[in-house]
């Protein structure tokens, strides 16, 4: 069944929005103001109660600076990013999306979660080159839900100590290899990819490959049950490059065992747009230095 997760996966990963995780916060943070949300759309937002109700498809919710209008954008360029608690959210969507735009850039940064019993933690990194200059930050959901808003927080990153290189078997990491690491421990995925960071769209003309699902990261036993709620690997760019997750975003999936007993994760990469080459090059662990 595993050699033919790949296939499986090829359909239902492709996204204009691919997910991921990023570190805990161990220094500088900013706790955002739950009641001075200012931005949403397709759905309504209760300052009081922090409960958000989202009416439609790809509706948002979030803060908004920057306006093209003389209001400035926010300077966030102390912090390296943002994580965003929520909890109650109904089982109208499985997954929600962070998002970050810039007023110096068109390119957005986009990271996603899973919602598990009603719970779901989003983190996203900041655009370093970009991070003085923030338009607006929002949580989008692509299907009506509601949630309640838990907590929203500005942070510096996590310093970390010397890799670990984690034993793996045809894209499997066994449950052991984890052993002993805190949930602020980092995951770093490694690939190559090579070809071109364009491919071809709806209307036939070429484009840039920006935030294209390239591969997916799950609990073992999901493979065996053709059921992947797991973590997407976004394309950054041509060569070597990683996919880091904070061990913490993962440890749910090590919970399931397949129908050989075995608990671990199982991570695929595969070709899209007009990448000729995607495999992988192995996968490291750094404990977190609090």
């Amino acid at each position: 069944m595993k050699k033919d997760f790949g296939r499986l996966i090829l359909l239902i990963g492709i996204a204009i929005f691919a997910a991921g995780c990023s570190p805990n916060s161990d220094g500088l943070k900013r706790v955002m103001n739950l009641d001075k949300a200012n931005l949403t759309w397709r759905g309504d937002y209760d300052n009081k109660t922090h409960w958000m109700h989202y009416t439609g498809e790809w509706a948002g919710f979030g803060w908004q600076y920057g306006d093209g209008n003389g209001r400035p954008p926010a300077d966030f360029s102390k912090y390296d990013q943002i994580v965003v608690v929520v909890d109650s959210v109904s089982s109208d969507t499985a997954t929600l999306f962070l998002n970050v735009r810039y007023t110096t850039t068109s390119i957005i940064t986009s990271e996603s979660a899973p919602v598990i019993n009603g719970k779901s933690t989003l983190h996203v990194d900041l655009n370093p080159e970009h991070k003085s200059h923030v338009l607006e930050f929002f949580v989008m959901s692509k299907y009506p839900c509601d949630m309640v808003v838990k907590s929203v927080v500005l942070s510096t990153a996590t310093r970390y100590k010397k890799e670990h290189e984690l034993k793996m078997n045809n894209g499997f990491i066994d449950a052991s290899e984890f052993k002993g690491y805190s949930d602020d421990a980092m995951v770093s995925f490694n690939y190559y990819a090579g070809g071109e960071m364009t491919h071809v769209s709806d209307s036939g003309t070429i484009e840039p490959m920006n935030n294209w699902g390239i591969g997916i990261i799950c609990s073992s036993a999901d493979v065996i049950g053709n059921n992947c709620p797991g973590r997407q690997i976004i394309l950054k760019k041509i060569g070597e490059q990683s996919f880091e997750c904070r061990f913490g975003d993962l440890r749910y999936m090590l919970d399931y065992a397949d129908d050989d007993g075995e608990r671990g994760l199982y991570w695929v990469v595969w070709t899209g747009g007009n990448v000729t080459d995607v495999h992988i090059l192995g996968a490291t662990i750094r404990e977190a230095i609090n």
